[in-house]
């Protein structure tokens, strides 16, 4: 039955392909958004907590969703990557006490419904997969272990890509990959320097800026990087009287 299934989604997969196009994380992330009874899927490389670089989004909403995610720090697509387990939420809003930054934006921007599923080969985690839904409802069991297999093809073409097995005509799995976040990195090593605080301070710092100033991390980097906005540290509490 496992082959089974892994045939008829890889046959999935193929079928979503414009043209020639090669298989690709963009034509997988588009084949799970029409086969599993979702609005949009995307990809996203991870390393770590701090580090997330989305490689792939169906619809500008998905990519939104990342950006969140990414910028807030919490939610389905962090938390899956410590755990190495499927996180499933059906209705955001029940969960907003878990995730109060993120769920009430995540919301706004129209998702009821979110899915991420770890990229992982045993202890090896290299990404996550998620889904959204704008209306809320569980994934029905045969959709659940089709998004499985999914994910598992997800991870082979990450580390096929990885062991330049991508360079083959026809398969370039990281086909349609985003600007890198290398301005974002840039930035913390700066706010570090700044503020004298370590690197996962500094990504705090960044996030809570961002988050405030309702302005995506990325641009919030590329003041930093600019010049045009400096992280100084905070003033020293006054002295008490007598010392």
């Amino acid at each position: 039955m496992a082959s089974e299934r892994s045939a008829r989604v890889w046959a999935w997969i193929i079928a979503a392909r414009e043209g020639d196009a090669p298989v690709s994380l963009a034509v997988l992330c588009r084949a799970a958004a029409g086969r599993l009874g979702v609005d949009g899927a995307s990809v996203t490389a991870v390393s770590g907590t701090a580090v997330r670089e989305p490689l792939s989004a169906t619809d500008e909403r998905s990519a939104q969703l990342e950006e969140l995610l990414y910028t807030i720090g919490e939610g389905p697509g962090a938390e899956d990557f410590m755990f190495g387990s499927p996180v499933l939420i059906p209705d955001l809003e029940p969960v907003t006490e878990r995730w109060p930054g993120f769920v009430p934006a995540a919301v706004a921007a129209g998702a009821r419904a979110l899915f991420a599923f770890p990229l992982q080969a045993g202890a090896i985690r290299v990404g996550v997969l998620s889904l959204y839904r704008a209306a809320p409802g569980p994934l029905a069991p045969q959709e659940l272990a089709d998004a499985l297999v999914f994910a598992d093809i997800a991870l082979q073409l990450l580390l096929d890509s990885a062991s330049g097995i991508s360079e083959l005509d026809g398969y370039r799995p990281l086909d349609g990959l985003s600007d890198s976040r290398a301005e974002v990195y840039q930035a913390v090593g700066m706010i570090s320097v700044q503020l004298g605080v370590s690197l996962e301070e500094a990504l705090v710092r960044l996030r809570a800026h961002a988050f405030a100033a309702s302005t995506p991390l990325d641009d919030v980097a590329g003041e930093v990087v600019g010049r045009l906005l400096r992280f100084d540290p905070d003033p020293d509490p006054d002295p008490l009287p007598g010392t």
